[in-house]
């Protein structure tokens, strides 16, 4: 009798060759029916995991996003540095990780603009309860500002987000687009004391 794997391991190799065929053929040239293929099971146990391509591909986006921002959001968390110091660190990280991510070239294959976009706006989403948490700890430790404040979120928003657009747009003077998002961070800092 064959040996059946385990769903989650079945889910996995699903999930894997998924997105070798989505780096190799382009997204848009690749079936459920290639994947079943070159898995050589039936197209129905991929169905079984995944009712669409789309709903694989979100599942790949959701498990990469949170693969992207763990590093970056203990980076923000890191209380022993300045806010400021915190954010530089996590754009400089984006800009030039440490280290590539299992799905990193498939998101920044030529052609896969809007698939980045799609993942950079998730982890913007993500990581903006922590951001929250950081603005609102680095205001009341100059004043009363409580959590909630719309000030809070508002500048969270401003700085992550902002900071995500430096990330997305930053050319060959990345390290001057870093100094000025600096400037920028440390002026919005100062003014939001």
């Amino acid at each position: 009798m064959k040996r059946v794997p385990d769903p989650e391991i079945r889910k996995r190799q699903i999930l894997e060759k998924a997105m070798e065929l989505f780096y190799e053929k382009g997204y848009e040239n690749t079936s459920l029916d290639d994947i079943a293929r070159e898995l050589n099971v039936v197209k129905s146990l991929c169905y079984r995991y995944y009712d669409s391509k789309q709903t694989l591909f979100a599942a790949v986006l959701s498990e990469y996003t949170q693969e992207c921002c763990s590093e970056l959001i203990k980076i923000l968390k890191d209380r022993q540095r300045g806010l400021g110091d915190r954010l530089e660190a996590v754009l400089r990280m984006l800009i030039t990780p440490a280290e590539a991510g299992r799905y990193h070239d498939f998101f920044h294959k030529e052609g896969n603009e809007s698939m980045h976009d799609q993942l950079a706006v998730r982890m913007c989403r993500l990581m903006m309860p922590d951001m929250v948490a950081e603005v609102d700890y680095f205001l009341r430790s100059g004043d009363d500002a409580a959590a909630g404040d719309p000030k809070t979120q508002a500048l969270a928003h401003f700085l992550l987000y902002g900071m995500i657009g430096v990330w997305l747009e930053s050319g060959e003077d990345a390290e001057g687009e870093v100094q000025e998002f600096r400037k920028t961070v440390d002026t919005a800092l100062s003014a939001a004391r």
